[in-house]
């Protein structure tokens, strides 16, 4: 909880000392208002003024005090102006900086299995891969597909829109080779990270078959990823399947086992964790989790940033005069 209120922008005045002009602007308002009460407002009578109230000439009492309001807004908010009010955000030093990220995604066949509402396991694997691109604005994220080959579909970037398109487009057609090549994906998304200066980097791989293809293994490309100081989280999505559809790894249990084993010693070489997920909804919540453990590892230096709300502030001030000076010569126009 502590940590969430951290978070929260706070307000700084470089020059405080300019709110004690609001007394004063309190005090001409009171005057004024005493002033009106005591009947001493220059006014000039009109005769029938009943028949311009028939006719729609009149206003209620919202309409009547709002060039006030606008008027007594805009003077308050330029007093605040006059403060050199700034927002201040802190954030870690990492925070700032980012990590690099690693997306490694199987498209292989078995991947377009149709799960729990009729919706495939790439389907699936795209939507969460989506969402967490688009929330971890301060990153570089890339990707990495393979089937019986893997290879770059998106280097790292920082242009999440873009990435997140690339995703949404993904098809097992767009790699012609069969198999699942998971060591030669790891191998790749590795050199990738090599070439990074990020001092934290991450591989996220998400596959739901066993690594029968390629010439590099799994735990080999593992311990390469290690040795960098990389770490991987290995999502198995092999979810159960409707009982009117083919389990695609059915007919290889044991393999299967064994590919999950394999899953768990490449996260556990790394240093990340291995998830199994079930459904869909458990997918997205892997998804969630590997956010939440990579936030926070983020520590470091406080770094604080300073944004001036002057601007702002006057441009508001400005909208508001503006608005009065309208209404006043329109339709709250008074005479004199």
């Amino acid at each position: 909880m502590q940590e969430w209120f951290d978070r929260i922008p706070g307000i700084e005045l470089a020059q405080p000392w300019w709110l004690l002009l609001l007394p004063v602007l309190l005090a001409a308002a009171w005057l004024r208002e005493r002033h009106f009460r005591l009947g001493k407002q220059p006014a000039i009578l009109f005769p029938g003024l009943e028949r311009l109230h028939d006719s729609g000439f009149a206003v209620g009492r919202f309409l009547r005090l709002l060039p006030q309001w606008l008027r007594w807004s805009a003077l308050i908010l330029s007093v605040i102006a006059l403060t050199g009010p700034h927002l201040i955000y802190r954030q870690t030093e990492a925070e700032a900086m980012g990590i690099d990220v690693m997306l490694v995604l199987d498209i292989s066949d078995s991947m377009s299995q149709k799960d729990f509402g009729g919706e495939s396991r790439l389907d699936a694997a795209r939507e969460v891969a989506r969402n967490f691109v688009l929330h971890r604005s301060n990153d570089r994220i890339g990707l990495v597909v393979f089937r019986g080959k893997g290879y770059t579909q998106c280097p790292l970037t920082l242009d999440h829109e873009v990435l997140a398109m690339l995703i949404d487009r993904l098809t097992p057609t767009i790699i012609q080779d069969e198999g699942t090549a998971i060591g030669t994906a790891i191998l790749i998304a590795v050199n990738r990270l090599k070439l990074s200066e990020s001092s934290h980097k991450v591989i996220i791989l998400i596959t739901d078959g066993e690594n029968n293809t390629g010439e590099v293994g799994p735990v080999t490309a593992a311990g390469f990823s290690a040795d960098s100081g990389i770490k991987i989280y290995a999502i198995n999505a092999g979810f159960k399947t409707s009982s009117n559809k083919l389990d695609l790894t059915g007919e290889k249990v044991n393999h299967t086992v064994m590919d999950e084993e394999s899953l768990r010693g490449i996260a556990k070489i790394t240093g990340g964790r291995y998830f199994a997920v079930k459904d869909p909804d458990a997918f997205n919540e892997t998804m969630i989790s590997v956010n939440r453990l990579e936030k926070k590892r983020l520590t470091g230096a406080v770094v604080v940033h300073r944004s001036s709300l002057f601007t702002q502030l006057m441009l508001t001030v400005l909208l508001l005069l503006f608005v009065e000076i309208i209404v006043t010569n329109t339709r709250l126009l008074r005479i004199p």
